[in-house]
């Protein structure tokens, strides 16, 4: 309980399975009780035959297409909290940790290797100037 009110434990991606399973079913629900409702215009003829055509086709692209849409939001939304959770146990791990680096001073001078150097005064001797393009 002590991470609860510190926010450090997030409860929210214990939510989002919950949050998906009833948007599916709303989503689903929504798209087969319009085709239900389109299939039931057409029979009756109380619908227009290409407008229940057309409500059908929106229905069952709205059971599939919709649910696909939803599937991957709630995904998106679980990768933030991972990403968030990830991001806290490395700073957990790293937390105590102290860096120590030696600088250079004037006392211990860096020193180029003689290959590197050589190296760079030949690709200086060998430049050519060129077009943006390369082709001068």
């Amino acid at each position: 309980m002590p991470g609860y009110f510190s926010f450090q434990k997030l409860i929210t991606p214990r939510f989002v399975k919950f949050i998906y399973a009833v948007g599916l079913l709303a989503i689903t629900a929504g798209g087969i009780g319009l085709a239900v409702w389109a299939g039931l215009g057409l029979r009756s003829a109380t619908l227009p035959t290409r407008m229940g055509a057309y409500y059908i086709a929106i229905g069952a692209g709205m059971a599939i297409v919709g649910n696909l849409v939803w599937r991957v939001l709630c995904e998106i939304w679980i990768v933030l909290f991972n990403i968030h959770n990830l991001l806290g146990s490395i700073e957990s791990g790293t937390r105590h940790v102290t860096v120590e680096q030696e600088l250079r001073t004037e006392d211990s001078p860096v020193e180029l290797r003689q290959a590197v150097s050589e190296h760079q005064a030949e690709v200086v001797e060998a430049y050519h100037p060129v077009s943006v393009l390369g082709l001068t």
